[in-house]
C-alpha cells in the first residue's frame, strides 16, 4: 500500500505519526528560537471571503488582509524572518488545493530540524459539535469538530479545512518549534453585533466529518508539539473592528502590539494585558483567547536584538529631517488624533563585533526624537525635533566604552529599521463620546435619539452602528424598552423597567450617569501607558485565602520595563514575599468573601502621588485612597495596602467584572484631591471637606467624571515643550505618569 503526498496530508496518519514522534524537550524554547544557525519561517493566510453555496449570504470580512500585513511587518521587522521565508495567501487566492501546494513547497520541502515555523490564519471558523459534546470542551475534545473556511474567488462551494488536518500537516514538519496563530471564531451560531464589530464565526458551516458518528467515534486527537495561540475558545466568538477605512482582528491588534513591545521571547503576559484591555470592555467574557503549548511555555520567537522593544519601526527615509514608519498601538481606538503630535525615540542598533549595541546602550543623539506629523492608514510621517544627527559617547552592554568609529555609524541610514519608542504622548484637553444607533431602531426613534444625545455635553457625535468607531450603542432591550450597550451587545447600565420604558428622549435623559462613567473610562484608557511609562513601579494584587493553612493567592502582577536601571526580579517561582506564582491568565478571577490586598514598590528616588479609581463588580464608581494629599509611595518604598490586620477590600456583591486603574504621578495632584473630596463627601463647593477623616479604603464616588477631568488637568499642568502641539493638546512625558488598567472577574 502506498500514499501520495495529498493522501498523507489529508489522512489521520500524519496526525498520529506527529504525536508519536514528538518528545518533550528539556531545552528552553526561547534558546532554540534564538539560534543563529536555524531559520524562521512564516505562512500567513488571510481568508474571510463571503461564503459559497449555502453560506452565500455571509458577508466578506474586511480585516483579514490587514491581519496578514501586521504579522508580516512584525515578524520581519522585529523577529528577523527573511522575506524569502514568508509566504501567504490572500482572500481571493485561498482554496484548499492552493493551500496544500503552498504548504508543501514553502514549508514541508524546506523546513529543517531546529527551524521555527509560524502559521497564521485570519478568517471565518466553523464549529460543528455533536449534541453529546460538553458545553465548554477542551481543545482535545473539540479539535475534530473545528474547521477553517476557505473560499477563494470564483469558488461556488464552501471549503472547510478541518483543524485536525492542518495540525497533522504541522506535525509532519521536520521541526518541533511550530506555532499556530488563529484569529477566527468557533461559535455554533453566527452573531450580529450591535456596533462596529463583525464576528468571525461561520456557525456550523460545513459538514461533520463522515467518520464522526456514534457508531464510529473519532480517535482522540491532540495538538502534540504545536503551540496554539487562538483568539478564542471552542464555542466562542472572535471579532474584527473597523479602523477608519480599514479593519483588523482585535486579537491580532493585541498580538502584534505585544510582539513589537516585547524585548524577550516571553510574550504571554503582555499578550494577555493587551487583549484583555481591547476585548473585555467590548465583549466581556464572550471572547477568551487561548494559549496551548506542549511544555506550558509562554515563549514565542526570540527578537533579533533582545531589548529592542518599542511601539513601531522606521520603514522609509524621506529626507534628512523626515521619515516614515508604522506605529502599532490601540490608542486610535480611543481617540482618532491620539498619535498625532506624539514624540518617539528612534532606537538604531549598531553592530560591534559579535554584539549589537541597541538604543538602550547609547546616549541619545540630539535628533533621535521624532514627532508624528501625519497619519495615513498604517503609515505615519515623523519629523526630527532637533537639528543634524550627532552621536555622543556611549557604552555597550558589557559597560565598555563605544569607540568613535562605531558611533560614526549612527547616521541617517542607521535609522532605517530602527525601533520607535514612545517618549511623549500628545493628549487632547477635551474629549467626548460617540454614540452609535443600533439597526433595530425605527426612523422616528433614530430622530428622537439623535436629538436627545445632541443635547448632552459628554456626547460629540451620533452615528449609525457600523459607520465608524463608537464608544457605545443605543438600542432596544425589547419593544419600547431601550438601553446603552457595548459594541459587543452587553448592557452598560442596568435600568429598571420604568427607566428603560417610554419615550426615547425620556430614557436617554436617565443615562447621564452611565455616559459620565464611559467618558471617564475613555480618558483613563487614553492615558494608559503600562508598557511605555518610565516610572519605576511594581504591583502585585493578591487575595487572602481561608482554611487551616491560608496563603495569599496571586491575582495579578505587573512591573514597569522601561524604568532606567530597573532592579532585576529574582523572585523566580513566586510572586514576591513568598506568594506562589501562577501562570498569567487572560482575565484573573477572585472569589467572594475574601479580601484583596495590593503590594506596591517604588524603585525611584522620588515620591509618587496616586490612587486607584474605577468601577467595581457592583457597578459602583469607586476610588482607593491611602493619604489625603494622595502621596502614595515614598522613594524606594515597598507598601502593602491595606495591611494584613485591616482587610478593608473584602470582595462581595455581583459576580461580574471590575475595571480599575492605578494612577501614579511624579507631581502632586491638588485638583484631583479636591475633586475626590467633593465626590466622596457630596460637597461640591470649591472648598470641600478634606479627606483627613476618611480611612485608607475604597470609597464610593457620586460621579467619577469630575475626578478624572481633574486628573487630566493636573497632568496637563506639567506638560512639556520639547515639541510644538496645538493649543487644545498637551504633551506628557512618559517619565511623569502611569495609568495602568487592572481587570478581574468576581466568581
Amino acid at each position: 500500500m502506498t500514499f501520495d503526498r495529498r493522501t498523507f496530508l489529508r489522512s489521520g496518519l500524519a496526525l498520529g505519526l506527529g504525536c508519536w514522534a514528538w518528545g518533550r524537550s528539556s531545552r528552553s524554547m526561547g534558546h532554540a528560537l534564538a539560534s543563529t544557525t536555524n531559520q524562521k519561517w512564516a505562512l500567513l493566510l488571510a481568508a474571510g471571503q463571503g461564503g459559497g453555496g449555502i453560506s452565500s449570504d455571509r458577508q466578506a470580512l474586511a480585516g483579514c488582509t490587514t491581519d496578514k500585513q501586521l504579522l508580516e511587518d512584525v515578524l520581519q521587522g522585529h523577529y528577523g524572518v527573511k522575506s524569502a521565508n514568508v509566504a501567504g495567501l490572500d482572500p481571493q487566492e485561498i482554496t484548499l488545493p492552493a493551500l496544500e501546494t503552498l504548504f508543501e513547497n514553502h514549508l514541508r520541502q524546506q523546513v529543517q530540524k531546529g527551524d521555527s515555523v509560524v502559521v497564521a490564519f485570519s478568517g471565518y471558523g466553523s464549529y460543528n459539535p455533536p449534541a453529546s459534546l460538553a458545553t465548554n470542551p477542551t481543545w482535545e475534545q473539540a479539535l475534530s469538530y473545528l474547521g477553517l473556511c476557505l473560499t477563494g474567488e470564483g469558488e461556488k462551494e464552501e471549503q472547510i479545512l478541518p483543524l485536525t488536518t492542518l495540525v497533522s500537516w504541522l506535525q509532519s514538519l521536520k521541526t518541533k518549534q511550530v506555532y499556530l496563530l488563529l484569529d477566527c471564531g468557533f461559535n455554533t451560531v453566527v452573531e450580529d453585533f450591535r456596533g462596529n464589530l463583525r464576528a468571525r464565526s461561520a456557525g456550523r458551516g460545513g459538514r461533520l466529518p463522515p467518520e464522526a458518528n456514534i457508531s464510529n467515534p473519532l480517535p482522540k486527537t491532540n495538538l502534540g508539539n504545536v503551540t496554539l495561540i487562538s483568539a478564542t475558545s471552542p464555542g466562542q466568538t472572535a471579532v474584527e473592528i473597523q479602523l477608519g477605512k480599514q479593519s483588523a482582528g482585535l486579537f491580532t491588534l493585541a498580538l502584534t502590539q505585544s510582539l513589537w513591545e516585547n524585548g524577550s521571547a516571553n510574550v504571554m503576559p503582555s499578550l494577555w494585558d493587551h487583549s484583555r484591555n481591547l476585548l473585555v470592555p467590548r465583549l466581556g467574557t464572550e471572547q477568551i483567547p487561548q494559549w496551548r503549548s506542549p511544555n506550558n511555555s509562554s515563549d514565542f520567537f526570540s527578537p533579533t536584538a533582545p531589548g529592542m522593544a518599542g511601539e513601531g519601526i522606521v520603514t522609509t527615509l524621506v529626507g534628512n529631517n523626515s521619515l516614515q514608519g508604522h506605529i502599532f498601538a490601540p490608542i486610535p481606538l480611543v481617540q482618532k488624533r491620539a498619535l498625532l503630535h506624539s514624540c518617539y525615540w528612534a532606537m538604531p542598533g549598531i553592530e560591534q563585533g559579535d554584539s549589537i549595541i541597541t538604543g538602550d546602550n547609547l546616549d541619545r543623539p540630539s535628533n533621535s526624537l521624532w514627532q508624528v506629523q501625519n497619519i495615513k492608514g498604517e503609515t505615519v510621517t515623523l519629523t526630527a525635533i532637533a537639528g543634524a544627527l550627532t552621536a555622543k559617547s556611549g557604552i555597550d552592554q558589557s559597560g565598555k566604552a563605544v569607540t568613535p568609529e562605531v558611533l560614526a555609524k549612527v547616521d541617517s541610514q542607521t535609522l532605517l529599521g530602527s525601533t520607535l519608542r514612545e517618549m511623549y504622548r500628545a493628549i487632547p484637553k477635551n474629549l467626548a463620546l460617540t454614540v452609535a444607533l443600533a439597526h433595530d431602531l425605527e426612523r422616528i426613534e433614530r430622530v428622537d435619539a439623535t436629538s436627545a444625545f445632541g443635547a448632552i455635553a459628554t456626547v460629540e457625535a451620533v452615528i449609525n452602528a457600523g459607520e465608524g468607531s463608537a464608544d457605545c450603542v443605543f438600542g432596544k432591550l425589547e419593544t419600547h424598552r431601550y438601553s446603552l450597550f457595548t459594541e459587543g451587545g452587553n448592557p452598560l447600565q442596568p435600568l429598571t423597567k420604568s427607566e428603560s420604558s417610554g419615550a426615547v428622549k425620556t430614557v436617554v435623559s436617565a443615562l447621564d450617569a452611565c455616559l459620565n462613567r464611559l467618558l471617564a473610562l475613555k480618558w483613563l484608557t487614553l492615558l494608559a501607558n503600562g508598557d511605555t511609562t518610565q516610572l519605576g513601579v511594581a504591583l502585585t494584587l493578591t487575595q487572602q485565602t481561608s482554611g487551616d493553612n491560608p496563603l495569599p493567592r496571586l491575582v495579578y502582577q505587573w512591573r514597569s520595563t522601561r524604568f532606567p536601571h530597573s532592579p532585576q526580579d529574582h523572585s523566580s517561582g513566586n510572586g514576591g514575599n513568598g506568594i506562589p506564582n501562577a501562570p498569567p491568565t487572560f482575565l484573573p478571577t477572585v472569589a467572594t468573601n475574601q479580601a484583596l490586598q495590593c503590594q506596591l514598590e517604588n524603585f525611584g528616588n522620588e515620591p509618587l502621588y496616586g490612587f486607584l479609581i474605577g468601577a467595581n463588580n457592583r457597578g459602583l464608581n469607586v476610588a482607593g485612597i491611602l493619604r489625603p494629599d494622595l502621596k502614595l509611595l515614598q522613594s524606594k518604598e515597598q507598601l502593602t495596602w491595606p495591611g494584613p490586620e485591616d482587610p478593608l477590600w473584602m470582595i462581595g456583591g455581583d459576580k461580574a467584572i471590575a475595571h480599575w486603574f492605578l494612577i501614579l504621578s511624579r507631581f502632586p495632584l491638588p485638583s484631583t484631591a479636591m475633586a475626590l473630596g467633593q465626590q466622596i463627601t457630596g460637597n461640591n463647593s470649591t472648598n470641600p471637606p478634606g479627606l483627613e477623616n476618611y480611612p485608607p479604603r475604597v470609597l464610593v464616588l457620586k460621579n467619577i467624571l469630575p475626578v478624572v477631568l481633574a486628573l487630566v488637568q493636573d497632568l496637563a499642568s506639567h506638560s512639556v515643550t520639547v515639541a510644538p502641539v496645538p493649543e487644545d493638546m498637551a504633551l506628557l512625558s512618559t517619565t511623569d505618569w502611569l495609568s495602568l488598567p487592572i481587570m478581574y472577574q468576581v466568581i
